[in-house]
C-alpha cells in the first residue's frame, strides 16, 4: 500500500513538473512566435518602403528625361532658327 502511495505521489510530482515545463515551453514558443511575427511585419514594411522609393526614383527619372528632352528641343529650335537666319542672309 505504501509503495502504491509512493508511486502515485511520484507520478503526481512528475506530472506537475512536466506541466510546469510545458507551460514554460508554451510561453517560450509564444514569445518566439511574437518575435517572428514582428520580424515579418518589419519585412513587409521594408518592402513597402523599397517599392515607394523605387517608384519615386522612376518618377524622378521620367521627370529628368522629360526635362532633358525639352531642353534639347529648345536647343534644337534655337539652332534651327539660327540656320534659317543664315539662309535668309545669303
Amino acid at each position: 500500500m505504501q509503495l502504491r502511495l509512493l508511486t502515485l505521489t511520484a507520478l503526481i510530482a512528475a506530472f506537475t513538473l512536466t506541466a510546469c515545463d510545458s507551460s514554460q515551453e508554451e510561453a517560450r514558443k509564444k514569445a518566439l512566435e511574437a518575435q517572428a511575427d514582428q520580424l515579418e511585419q518589419q519585412a513587409e514594411a521594408a518592402r513597402k518602403v523599397g517599392e515607394a522609393a523605387a517608384k519615386a526614383q522612376e518618377k524622378q527619372g521620367e521627370a529628368d528625361a522629360a526635362a532633358t528632352k525639352a531642353n534639347n528641343e529648345t536647343k534644337a529650335d534655337v539652332l534651327e532658327k539660327q540656320a534659317e537666319a543664315l539662309r535668309e542672309n545669303k
